[in-house]
């Protein structure tokens, strides 16, 4: 897919939409919300669609079967990344490699560099009410490919969230706080514009030191029920947050500018941004 990407010729304005939390579990009207999520992407013919992790819980060989089924007539390539419902299963990490490769990995398209991180978050031992996001090899691979990489523009694509010191709260596991200065200081060292993640079950949007932060969690699964869709009132939760199934869409134009649509589940463009 990385290849068929990177062969692609290059046009700009350009594209791409994403959407996270598809399938942590077998479900038939998950997959069906997945499907609609799908057949919308694909009409808006982005450069490439993007799982962002929790697609094939509890990650055995026949759960990616299953998501390989759901995106076969997707016309445009598609790439994943890891979620920790994936791995769920003792051999999820072999059937990961089998099927889509390696969990850290990158390509490039026109003036920017994609880095997809094995960000899957997991409890620390030591200390259960810290929750870990990518571990010293990610963030190793992110630096290396960031340092190398000669394209101006760099847009990360991964599971879980930064924790932000709490802005996801009620659901302050659904971020990462282990590690979570030193990826952050990469992102800023090497200048990322996007990052892309999900997990958290809602959209979230805000940006960060110059870098935009997407969380798209709405890809079926389920929905965070603190939230009553995009106009939910109240302190700390703004108008661009909101409980809905949902893909979002990245236009990234040849100067840089990132700007983003998010399209409903069988509706239109809800948040703009």
């Amino acid at each position: 897919m990385a290849a068929r990407i990177e062969s692609a010729p290059v046009r700009y304005p350009f594209s791409f939409v994403v959407a996270g939390d598809s399938g942590a579990w077998p479900d038939p009207t998950t997959d069906a919300i997945f499907c609609q999520l799908l057949r919308q992407a694909a009409a808006l013919d982005p450069l490439f669609f993007a799982s962002l992790g929790d697609f094939a819980g509890p990650g055995t060989p026949e759960r990616h079967a299953d998501y390989l089924r759901l995106v076969e007539g997707l016309p445009v390539p598609n790439v994943c990344a890891v979620g920790n419902h994936d791995l769920d299963d003792p051999g999820g990490r072999d059937a990961w490699a089998d099927v889509h490769g390696p969990v850290n990995y990158e390509f490039a398209y026109g003036n920017t560099r994609f880095v997809v991180l094995d960000a899957a978050p997991g409890e620390i031992d030591i200390d259960p009410e810290h929750v870990a996001g990518p571990g010293d090899e990610a963030l190793a691979f992110l630096d290396h490919s960031l340092q190398a990489a000669p394209e101006p523009n760099r847009i990360v694509l991964m599971h879980a969230p930064p924790a932000f010191g709490g802005r996801l709260a009620p659901h302050p596991e659904w971020g990462f706080d282990v590690r979570e200065r030193e990826f952050l200081e990469l992102v800023r060292r090497h200048e990322v514009r996007v990052v892309c993640c999900a997990h958290a079950l809602l959209f979230d949007h805000h940006v960060h030191g110059g870098t935009h932060f997407v969380t798209s969690g709405g890809g079926g699964s389920g929905l965070c029920s603190h939230f009553r869709g995009v106009c939910s009132a109240g302190e700390g939760r703004p108008e661009d947050r909101g409980a809905l199934f949902h893909a979002v869409e990245i236009v990234v134009e040849e100067g840089g500018a990132i700007s983003g649509r998010v399209h409903q589940a069988f509706g239109g463009v809800r948040i703009a941004f």
